[in-house]
């Protein structure tokens, strides 16, 4: 049953991923137009604005995404399904339309309490940021019934119209209209405001024209928690922007910006699996045997990230730095911030395991516990960026973010196993985590003068790696392919 389970899993993982990762990648993939077109500075601003759009878009969504996958996959029938969908539609419409008439409204003083260097310019992005978050707070909802449903081809399929509308859109602004970073945001709002009507199509079934203020303010409740950890998670991730920007200038801030666009690659692989994770887990609670599946799903989760960071440290930085007719994915103005990959790398990897160890305060009722965990972490990630930002820079900014991401997997796992336990196989992820360490450590100090030995002997590690976890971490191979072969 639990190989079932991880065939089923990954396979949405893989339709998920697919769309994910190319939407979500699309800023990594579009590096070589924007370091053509743009300066430093211009990207040290999007950077800037990029981290309010994901800070204040937490508050526009009220907690409610955690909430309404919980509320919809719980209820039995289709009218309470429907009361769900329809209720959560009208308040997000109401709320992010008030939302955004204020920040539109106060767009000059919000740019002058971030003292832009150009005051003027930081309004009108404000003022366009203001219509984005509008149009993004409501373009998720019907992407997460999909996602409720286990509708995995379905929400492939939408994120792909997204992708190339935004694609196309980015190129033509930029190059035939000659516009600045204001493109990105215009392209963004465009695509996802297709998305949205195509979806809202297709969900329709479950649009009806009832709104339950009884629902609405259970899913509220049960929400605002998230609100808080959403904002703190943001902070953790967004945070060290600012402190660089203060410290130092906009230019440090943007080269720390396109660098850790490259490690968000590994990112986006995790979270693909995040997507399928909490709406699978969600549909195991009333499972006899889910603390076995979630245990068995766990080793095979740690394989895989171990693996991909790995590979992502082992590899980038020489494919970002490959000149193809002298012209680089990376261009060579950002080349000195890319010792910080193998921080970033790390701090991926324990976000993961952070998220996928939230099962247990769902099955016990107390996800408050999470709250506390992500306060915590917060505090000890605000303090770390500032003890070390004055002093290492880019690289400070960096470790904060790893070293905050692996104490807070630390008190999960504590925690859960005190609320919840599940009987993890300790003895196979030890050992799949023991030789990712030493490959990864050889991989730091043993190096040779020519740049051919040195990737095949990454590529021994990777193989040995994968041949250590299949004989002695209880992998099985095989699995990985039926994976593949069934999302295909």
């Amino acid at each position: 049953m639990s190989k079932t389970h991880i065939k089923n899993l990954f396979s949405q993982s893989v339709y998920y991923g697919i769309g994910l990762i190319l939407n979500r990648s699309l800023g990594t993939l579009l590096l070589p137009l924007y370091t053509l077109y743009f300066t430093t500075a211009d990207l040290g601003m999007y950077s800037i604005i990029y981290s309010i759009w994901l800070f204040i878009n937490a508050i526009y969504i009220l907690g409610l995404e955690t909430s309404f996958l919980k509320f919809f996959i719980a209820s039995d029938n289709e009218k309470f399904k429907s009361e769900t969908y329809s209720s959560i539609i009208a308040s997000v419409t109401f709320t992010s339309l008030f939302f955004s008439a204020l920040i539109f409204y106060f767009a000059d003083n919000i740019s002058q309490l971030i003292e832009f260097d150009n005051l003027s310019k930081g309004a009108y992005l404000i003022k366009i940021l203001a219509v984005m978050l509008f149009v993004d707070a409501l373009y998720r909802f019907p992407l997460l019934l999909l996602r409720a449903e286990l509708r995995a081809k379905a929400y492939f399929v939408l994120t792909m119209v997204t992708l190339v509308i935004n694609l196309l859109l980015n190129f033509i602004l930029i190059i035939n209209f000659q516009m600045n970073i204001e493109a990105i945001m215009y392209s963004y709002i465009a695509s996802a405001g297709v998305t949205f009507l195509i979806a809202l199509t297709i969900t329709r079934q479950y649009l009806k024209p009832v709104i339950s203020f009884e629902r609405i303010k259970k899913m509220i409740s049960f929400g605002f928690k998230f609100i808080w950890i959403g904002l703190m998670i943001i902070i953790i991730d967004q945070s060290d922007r600012f402190f660089l920007k203060y410290f130092f200038d906009e230019s440090v801030a943007g080269i720390y910006q396109a660098v850790y666009r490259l490690a968000a690659v590994m990112g986006l692989i995790i979270t693909t699996f995040k997507f399928a994770w909490t709406p699978y887990f969600l549909n195991l609670e009333k499972n006899p045997e889910n603390k076995k599946i979630v245990s068995n799903i766990f080793t095979y989760y740690i394989f895989v990230a171990t693996f991909l960071l790995l590979f992502f440290s082992f590899f980038t930085e020489h494919i970002v730095k490959l000149k193809i007719f002298g012209i680089s994915f990376l261009d060579e103005n950002y080349w000195q911030g890319l010792n910080i990959l193998p921080y970033l790398f790390l701090a991926y990897f324990f976000s993961g395991i952070f998220s996928f160890l939230n099962v247990a305060p769902f099955f016990s009722n107390k996800t408050f516990l999470l709250l506390i965990v992500t306060i915590i972490g917060t505090i000890i990630n605000l303090v770390i960026n500032l003890l070390i930002i004055p002093s290492l820079g880019m690289t400070g900014a960096a470790v904060s973010t790893f070293l905050t991401y692996f104490v807070m997997t630390i008190l999960i796992y504590l925690i859960s196993q005190k609320i919840y336990p599940i009987p993890y196989q300790t003895k196979n992820i030890t050992i799949i985590l023991l030789s990712s360490f030493i490959f990864f450590t050889l991989f730091q100090y043993l190096e040779f003068q020519n740049a051919i030995y040195n990737l095949f002997l990454n590529v021994a590690y990777i193989v040995v790696f994968t041949i250590i976890s299949s004989k002695f971490g209880n992998i099985q191979l095989s699995n990985v392919k039926l994976i593949f072969k069934r999302a295909s």
